[in-house]
This record gives structure tokens, C-alpha cells and sequence, in this order.
């Protein structure tokens, strides 16, 4: 695998890790950070566990720069990079990957997609691309593959004609916002979660269910997982696939009330693969501003265990879930030590979560503190403790 040279702050950092005093349960470990760069957003661009502890985790890279919002340079300037490790999160290696998100455009000419991906080999990883955040500007869609582990990517290719079932044209939700949300069904069978929103609207978006059983070559809609009826918006999911077949997905949730913004997760359950969702449970609230997504997986002891940013006061807040989503322990605070420039607690979050081969969590998240700002971050702990 091609990498890229890596400067002395990150080479510091990469080794950097803090247990946080009164919490010698809560290990933190620097992912990436560069001294004048911003890095952020993970559960914008994916991150996906391979055999074994191997761990790659997608981030976006731009100068560090003060903005009334978030501290990074123009969109222009900004990369799409990953991370690896090869230990179950405690040492990294950050580089940009060629022929991946960005390298095309904002808008993308897809490729046809020749032969079906077969999702079941175990180096297989999909990053899904949309409109309206960082990385493109496509709302079409379109999404990139690994057949080895991340190593090297196929792509662009586009979710064919998606768009066009009466189930989003009719309803006007036209323009595709996805991040990275799939489940692996079979060889070629796989559910995609998907958000789209109403043409130029933001906030509008609600979250839907596709299905592909051709390996990626066509999609089908399946299912509308929040009502289009719901007004608060439903976005950015991240599905676990239990044991018994039926899944849960937690998603970013906001409503408006008033001179007020609620920001919140919630959790949506299917025992039917896909075809119909019922509402399982709040998990937790995401703080001020737009809120935080959630990342969700499971523990080695079955519970479900939910992460997200609670941006009302700068903390990484996780709960417990051991019944299949229908109910949440109170959330409970993973990290509590942000810092920044300009004193807002905001700009943080966008997790994924992995349980390792030992038992213990490997949270993602970007994150920043008065000695390192904004970076990515791992946050390692045992869940049986």
C-alpha cells in the first residue's frame, strides 16, 4: 500500500495517547493531526473494519482556517484522506488515497459498474457519496469500492436509476445526501441507507431504504424509514444487523420549535429486512446547533452500544442498549476535555465505533483541545467494566 510522507507533528502525534484522570477506563489516541491543518467529520466519509484489528477510518483534510463556522480552508482546498491501523486503533497511518472521493470532481462522469461486487469477500469496504457536504456535490449520488481492504478503489459509480421511483420523484426528494450506511445481505444482495432531501432544502432530509441484488449494478427502493410525514429531520443512520436477522438503525435527529433547535438520536428497528420500520427508541440528546450523528455496533456480550457528540457542552457521550434498541442506559460521557480557538463547544462528533477481537470499543470521532486542534481521535475502552 502506497503512503505518504508524514510530518513531524504527526509523527508525535500518531504516538500520543492520554488516559483521562478519574477515568483510567477511557484511553484517547491522536489519529491524525498536523500542526496548521483541520481534520474532521469520519461519519462523513466512512470507516470500516477489516479481518482481524485492521481499522480504516475516512476523514477531511484542509488548512486550518478561523471561520465564523468550522475552522477549515475553502471546500476547493479541502482532501478526502483515510487512516489504518493494523492493531485495533493504537497506532495510525494517515494518507490520501488515489482514484478516491474528490479525485473526479464535485460532479463525477460514473462509470458502469461491468460486473457485480461480491460483498462477501472479506476485503470488500463501500464509501457512498451524495450532495451538501464535504467531499462532493453529486445529487445523484455515487459510490466508491474496495476489493482489498482499501488499499486501492473502483469508482465513481452511480446508484443507476435511484432516483427515479415514484416513492422520491413523486414526493419531491430528489437529491440524494448519503454518507456511508449498508448492510451485507448475500454475494450480491446488500440494503443501502440512504437520506435525500427536497431540491435545495437543507434539513429536509429523510432516510430510506434500497436494496441491490445484482451486486451494485441497479437499485431498487424498498422502504421510507422515518415518514416523509415527520417534520423533524432524519439523517445520516448508521444499521447493525442483530443476530436474529432484524436490524437497528440510530439516526441524527432535529427539530425547530419556536426560537429553539431540539437535536437528537433516535433509534428505528425492521424485522423484515428493510421492508418496513418501526420506532424503537430516543438514545440520547446531540446539544446545540445541527446536532451530532450517531455511530452504532455491538459489544462482545450482545448489548448494543450507540456514540455521539453532544454539542451543547464539547463532550463524546455513549449508551448501552441490551435489548435490540428498545431501550437506552443514560448516556455517559466518554470524553469531557474540549478545547478551541474561538471557545465553541461545536465542532466535534461525526463518530464510528468498532468492538475489537478483545473485547473492547474503538470509537472515531474528530475532536479538538488547546494542545491539538481539531483532529481525529480514537477513544479506546472496555465496555465490561
Amino acid at each position: 500500500m502506497k503512503t505518504y510522507p508524514t510530518p513531524l507533528a504527526l509523527l508525535f502525534a500518531l504516538f500520543l495517547s492520554v488516559t483521562v484522570f478519574g477515568k483510567p477506563n477511557m484511553k484517547h489516541i491522536i489519529v491524525y493531526q498536523e500542526d496548521g491543518k483541520f481534520a474532521g467529520w469520519p461519519a462523513n466519509n466512512g470507516a470500516w473494519q477489516f479481518e482481524g484489528d485492521d481499522i480504516l477510518v475516512g476523514f477531511t483534510r484542509g488548512d486550518y482556517h478561523l471561520n465564523d463556522g468550522h475552522n477549515i480552508g475553502p471546500e476547493e482546498t479541502q482532501l478526502s484522506w483515510v487512516a489504518r491501523s493494523t492493531d485495533g486503533g493504537n497506532h495510525w497511518d494517515a494518507y490520501n488515497p488515489p482514484n478516491y472521493v474528490g479525485d473526479f470532481g464535485r460532479v463525477p462522469q460514473t462509470k458502469f459498474l461491468g460486473k457485480p461486487i461480491d460483498f462477501s469477500d472479506p476485503g470488500f469496504a463501500l464509501r457512498m457519496v451524495g450532495i451538501a457536504y464535504h467531499g462532493a456535490y453529486d445529487p445523484t449520488g455515487h459510490f466508491f469500492y474496495t476489493m482489498d481492504g482499501g488499499q486501492s478503489w473502483k469508482g465513481p459509480h452511480s446508484f443507476g436509476n435511484l432516483r427515479e421511483w415514484p416513492e422520491l420523484k413523486e414526493s419531491g426528494f430528489e437529491e440524494l445526501t448519503p454518507r456511508t450506511d449498508y448492510v451485507v445481505l448475500g454475494k450480491h444482495e446488500a440494503l443501502f441507507m440512504i437520506s435525500a432531501r427536497k431540491k435545495d432544502q437543507f434539513g429536509s432530509d429523510k432516510i430510506f431504504c434500497a436494496r441491490t441484488i445484482d451486486g451494485g449494478k441497479s437499485f431498487e427502493f424498498v422502504s421510507w424509514i422515518v415518514p416523509i410525514t415527520d417534520t423533524a429531520r432524519a439523517v445520516m443512520p448508521q444499521t447493525f444487523k442483530m443476530p436474529d436477522g432484524s436490524l437497528v438503525s440510530c439516526m441524527r435527529r432535529r427539530s425547530d420549535y419556536g426560537q429553539g433547535t431540539e437535536n437528537w438520536v433516535d433509534a428505528y428497528s425492521s424485522k423484515d429486512q428493510g421492508r418496513s420500520w418501526q420506532f424503537s427508541a430516543k438514545v440520547g440528546d446531540a446539544g446545540a446547533g445541527n446536532g451530532n450523528p450517531p455511530a452504532v455496533t455491538a459489544t462482545q456480550d450482545g448489548r448494543l452500544c450507540a456514540v455521539f457528540g453532544d454539542r451543547a457542552v464539547g463532550n463524546m457521550m455513549a449508551a448501552y442498549s441490551s435489548d435490540g434498541g428498545k431501550n437506552w442506559t443514560t448516556p455517559f460521557v466518554l470524553r469531557d476535555d474540549f478545547g478551541s480557538v474561538d471557545g465553541e463547544t461545536n465542532d466535534l462528533g461525526y463518530p464510528r465505533l468498532f468492538c475489537r477481537s478483545d473485547g473492547k470499543m474503538v470509537a472515531l470521532y474528530y475532536y479538538s483541545t488547546k494542545q491539538h486542534l481539531h483532529h481525529i481521535a480514537a477513544t479506546i475502552w472496555d465496555p465490561a467494566e
